[in-house]
C-alpha cells in the first residue's frame, strides 16, 4: 500500500519536473541584486507571473450568462444604448437631409425632435452632457447658416 502511494507521488513529481526546469530558467533570467531578499523569496514572488504567462489566453467574457450575471446586464445595457444612439444618429441625419433639400420648415420641425432625442440620451447617461451640447450646437449652427 505504501509502495503504491510512493509510486504515485513519485510519478507526480516526475511529471512536474519540466515545469520546474522552465521556472528555474525564468527565475535565473531575473536579477535580484539590491532587493534585500534572497533568491528564494523573489522566486516565490514571481512564480505566479511565470505560470500565468505560460497559460493560454482566455476569452474576455463567458458565453453563458449563468457564469457571471454582470455579463447579462452589460449585454442588455449595450443593446439599449445602441438603440438610443442609433435613434439619435437617425434624427440628426434627418435634419441634415432636410437642410440639404432646402426645406426650412421641415428642418425646423426635425431640429426640435433631434434636440429632444439628444437631451433624453444625456438624461439617460448614454452620452456625456458636453457631447450632447456639442451636437446640438453644431446642428443649430447649420440651421442658422441656412437662415431658418
Amino acid at each position: 500500500e505504501i509502495e503504491a502511494w510512493l509510486a504515485i507521488m513519485f510519478g507526480r513529481v516526475v511529471a512536474l519536473l519540466p515545469l520546474l526546469v522552465v521556472q528555474a530558467a525564468a527565475f535565473s533570467a531575473h536579477t535580484f541584486a539590491g532587493t534585500g531578499h534572497g533568491v528564494q523569496a523573489a522566486a516565490c514572488r514571481f512564480a505566479p507571473a511565470v505560470l500565468m504567462s505560460d497559460a493560454p489566453k482566455a476569452k474576455y467574457r463567458p458565453t453563458s450568462f449563468g457564469v457571471n450575471p454582470r455579463v447579462y446586464k452589460d449585454r442588455k445595457r449595450n443593446l439599449y444604448n445602441r438603440y438610443y444612439k442609433s435613434t439619435q444618429a437617425t434624427a440628426i441625419k434627418k435634419v441634415d437631409q432636410a437642410l440639404e433639400a432646402g426645406d426650412k420648415a421641415e428642418a425646423q420641425k426635425l431640429f426640435s425632435l433631434a434636440m429632444s432625442v439628444i437631451d433624453k440620451n444625456v438624461k439617460r447617461g448614454i452620452i456625456h452632457k458636453k457631447k450632447g451640447a456639442r451636437r446640438k450646437s453644431r446642428i443649430a449652427k447649420k440651421l442658422a447658416s441656412m437662415g431658418a
